[in-house]
């Protein structure tokens, strides 16, 4: 990411340079690299897929600090996690996070979560706002208001039985005689426990947002026209190529420009072409099996995966459009439902002493105001407020008894009237337009009215909207950052087995003991298989081996035991936070007496003496053996819950503080679009991406499903977070932007280097003023400067196109800078080139490469067998795969 800033940071470093290399011809300078401050693009991006890797060593090898994980989403002070026959180990959390439990209480609204909690506890909530994200000011053991941009699964919420309930209103004039609510509520009147704190503000989208467009010409003034689709034309001429597939090519770009001309999105002309190029589709799936260049079956799966969506899009709006024709059912007052829906909330909180905070939450007395009839309306206001309700019905945050209390009759009432006051109208032939204006040029600004649109009916109370809304955000947010872990790659991190020896002094069964034990021990990591989390077993074996001498009374007793454990414990991370399953411990010993002796031994009565020890070692034998197997166990379970936990702590603090709270400061906060486990592999799929943006879309290439370890990254996620560094056009000093953006980025003890000076200003175009592209095999930064300043001298309009290429030689991943520096600009002379291609040269060297792992994993002895099975670059995704075997992949568009 801070690649960018090395542009800028160049122009200030080399300015006094630049005009003594126009004065005396390119003399040696006295540059100053400033890579010791630049980390490059993908390190930081990919933070996040770091420290899962990390994740699965802590875990198992230990680490210090305390957890402040709960053990599940509502656990108070203190957690306990019990081992089989062994004391309960309690770990202590901050008191400033957690309140003790109140009797006949039933529950809480969890406390804020930081950390990979948060990250997880998104996967049905997007948090775009630092404001969304931050802990109350206002006293503990209060909720954090969920995220406004929650997207439902669902256009109502279901209630028992999987049935989407509907509610029959009664007419406006029924408002003031509004019938009771009858609901099945518990025979106790006791509501789950909900605290209330004074919540932070949430984010909102607003339709006036910095929406630009490249186009000037005016719209199609036709209301219900379907759009043009560049890319897809410019795709299948390229097929037309292919000889197998000139005529089907052809015939599928007439039936795009018939649909074009096609007025009426529910014209019988438009059924008839869309059923037309749905066939034709079909035949493109048969196609690709004659085809027997693997680039010929890239290009036609790439125009069939973008044929696809748009048809699944098209089929929706022309839904919706029979659908407004057709609907001949009563209108639907939402201020009659939400006001009924309110009277039995009241009858339902009716004498509970949780009834204030729940008030507090759902915000009712505002939602009150609403349904007055003489109230002033504010349109727009009411529909924010809506909106905000309606994400803390949805809120991932609420306990199972809290949700199955907002699937009563009187919320789900509640929900479907707020649903109406969100609905906002949609030019449904602009709504076209605008997507295949970003499928053709693929820039953020145009990225903004797609999302925004979908932001806009993603509430909708009509089920065809709802739908198209879940299309856009199937199709056009997907997960961006893709990782897979394999078990076998986290048990090649692990320490292998150890030994250690040391000396016995202990007491047993009321005997002294003395003498040597060795201990050996090895760690591993078991998966299984869930499809909504990650489940992930932390294995302990070993065995110790003594020879002790046991002195009791009279007699001493030389002893030779062996001892075999495995303690196991469980690890569930789901979106509701982590919590840790139960230590479980088995032991078993056998011991051998090798000689014994008495102080009797050379007397008379040395026999009898030797006779009656041995009866009474024989008689305490299994009673010192047992208490032997409960003491191994305790120090096994202790020793395991020991490793899990702090490692976990550690890892969480790392996740937080070095990629979440940078992310949620810039209004990006990753959410997880799918978390499961395989039987053998961690899979985990997140979008980056704000209210405003999309993430990835479109063909993606497959992951090796035998790797150690797989990692996707779409361009979007690269650009939606320059985008939220708000640089387009940026103008000031650079020292200024220079410690902007390390603040943003949560650089805290960042210092700009002493070089630069104060005398240097840059200014930045207003769009796209940074851009990523995976394209063509390689890696394109562009950076596009409207002015660069120093003193007198002044370059304007300029870009600067560095390439970055994928390397082989290390399991690192590096990406190396290949090429000349391009500079792109028409007003630029050659010596302006040079002069810029010197500054640009040495700030982002040939030398310089980039890497996705780090070295502490790719010089670990137990990955000295692997090696690059995949390392592309292409259709706007980067894949990287490590495996064990030497098959290897570098594919181009």
């Amino acid at each position: 990411m801070l690649l960018v800033i090395q542009a800028l940071i160049a122009a200030l470093i080399d300015s006094r340079l630049v005009l003594r290399q126009y004065k005396e011809n390119m003399a040696k300078n006295k540059y100053h690299s400033t890579g010791t401050f630049l980390k490059p693009v993908f390190r930081h991006i990919l933070f996040s897929s770091i420290v899962l890797f990390f994740f699965c060593l802590v875990v198992v090898s230990g680490g210090g600090g305390y957890a402040q994980l709960p053990h599940s989403a509502l656990m108070p002070i203190p957690i306990a996690v019990h081992s089989i026959k062994a004391s309960p180990m309690v770990y202590t959390m901050p008191v400033s996070t957690y309140a003790a439990p109140e009797s006949l209480q039933i529950d809480e609204l969890p406390q804020p979560k930081t950390g990979i909690q948060l990250w997880l506890a998104s996967a049905t909530e997007d948090i775009t706002s630092a404001a969304a994200t931050q802990a109350p000011t206002t006293p503990p053991n209060k909720p954090v208001e969920p995220a406004m941009s929650e997207v439902p699964q669902q256009p109502f919420r279901r209630g028992k039985g999987n049935k989407i309930k509907r509610l029959q209103v009664a007419s406006p004039e029924d408002l003031s005689t509004l019938p009771q609510h009858q609901t099945t509520r518990p025979t106790t009147s006791s509501l789950p426990r909900l605290n209330i704190a004074t919540l932070p503000p949430e984010a909102e989208s607003s339709r006036v947002d910095q929406i630009e467009r490249v186009e000037n010409e005016p719209l199609d003034l036709q209301r219900f026209s379907w759009p043009e689709c560049p890319l897809l034309h410019r795709q299948l001429k390229k097929l037309a190529e292919i000889s197998v597939l000139t005529q089907w090519s052809l015939e599928t770009q007439s039936e795009l420009n018939r649909l074009h001309a096609t007025r009426g999105f529910d014209s019988v002309e438009s059924i008839t072409v869309l059923a037309k190029l749905r066939e034709l589709q079909n035949q493109g799936i048969q196609k690709a099996s004659t085809l027997k260049e693997m680039q010929h079956q890239t290009a036609l799966f790439k125009m069939l995966s973008g044929l696809k969506r748009r048809l699944a899009i098209w089929h929706a709006v022309q839904a919706i459009i029979t659908n407004e024709k057709a609907l001949t059912e009563k209108e639907v007052d939402p201020r009659v439902v939400v006001a009924g829906a309110l009277e039995g909330i009241d009858e339902r909180l009716d004498g509970s002493a949780e009834a204030e905070n729940w008030s507090t939450y759902l915000m009712l007395l505002t939602l009150k105001q609403y349904t007055t009839v003489a109230a002033t309306l504010d349109a727009e206001q009411r529909t924010k407020d809506s909106q905000r309700v309606l994400t803390r019905l949805h809120s991932n945050y609420l306990t199972p008894d809290q949700v199955e209390l907002l699937l009563e009759e009187p919320f789900i009432s509640l929900e479907e009237g707020l649903r109406h006051w969100c609905a906002e109208p949609i030019d449904y032939t602009r709504l076209l337009m605008d997507i295949e204006r970003y499928e053709a040029g693929r820039f953020s600004y145009q990225a903004v009215p797609v999302a925004l649109s979908f932001q806009a009916i993603r509430w909708s109370a009509d089920e065809p909207v709802a739908q198209l809304g879940a299309l856009l955000d199937q199709y056009y947010r997907g997960g961006n950052i893709r990782i897979r872990i394999a078990e076998k790659f986290m048990n090649r991190l692990l320490p292998g087995q150890t030994n250690q020896t040391q000396k016995i002094a202990d007491t047993l069964g009321g005997a002294k003991v003395t003498g040597t034990s060795q201990t050996t021990s090895e760690l591993k990591v078991r998966l299984h298989a869930d499809g909504l989390r990650w489940v992930i077993g932390v294995e302990a074996v070993g065995d110790i081996k003594t020879k002790t001498e046991t002195q009791k009374g009279a007699a001493t007793f030389e002893n030779a035991a062996n001892a075999t454990f495995e303690t196991g414990k469980q690890i569930f991370i789901s979106p509701s936070g982590i919590e840790f399953g139960d230590t479980t411990a088995s032991v078993t010993s056998d011991t051998e007496l090798l000689e014994f002796k008495t102080d009797y031994d050379s007397s008379l009565l040395g026999g009898l003496a030797r006779n009656m020890a041995k009866k009474q070692y024989r008689q305490k034998k299994d009673q010192a053996v047992k208490e032997l197997e409960n003491r191994v166990r305790t120090q096994a379970t202790e020793a395991l819950d020991e490793k899990v936990t702090t490692g976990i702590s550690k890892v969480d603090g790392q996740f937080n503080d070095r990629w979440l709270e940078p992310m949620r400061q810039l209004q990006l906060s990753p959410v997880a679009t799918q978390l499961r486990t395989t039987k053998d592999q961690l899979v985990v799929d997140y979008r980056l991406a704000g209210v405003n943006q999309l993430a990835a879309y479109g063909f993606r290439p497959e992951i090796l499903g035998d790797s150690l370890v797989s990692i996707q990254v779409h361009e979007s996620a690269m650009n939606n977070l320059l985008h939220k560094l708000a640089l387009d056009g940026t103008s000031g000093k650079l020292r200024d932007v220079m410690s902007t953006v390390a603040e943003q980025l949560g650089f805290a003890d960042y210092e700009v280097p002493a070089e630069v000076s104060e005398t240097v200003t840059i200014k930045l175009i207003t769009r796209d003023a940074i851009r990523i592209r995976f394209y063509n095999g390689r890696v394109q930064l562009l950076m596009q400067f409207k002015e660069l300043r120093n003193n007198r001298i002044v370059w304007k309009n300029f870009a600067v196109l560095v390439e970055f290429f994928p390397q082989l030689d290390s399991i690192n991943g590096n990406l190396k800078r290949e090429g000349i520096l391009q500079i792109i600009g028409r007003s630029l002379r050659l010596g302006d080139r040079i002069a810029l291609q010197t500054i640009f040269n040495k700030v982002i060297p040939s030398t310089r490469s980039m890497s996705l792992l780090g070295s502490s994993i790719a010089e670990h002895p137990n990955f000295e067998d692997t090696r690059i099975a995949t390392f592309q670059v292409q259709h706007g995704w980067l894949t990287y795969c490590v495996a064990s075997e030497t098959r290897i992949a570098v594919t181009s568009e």
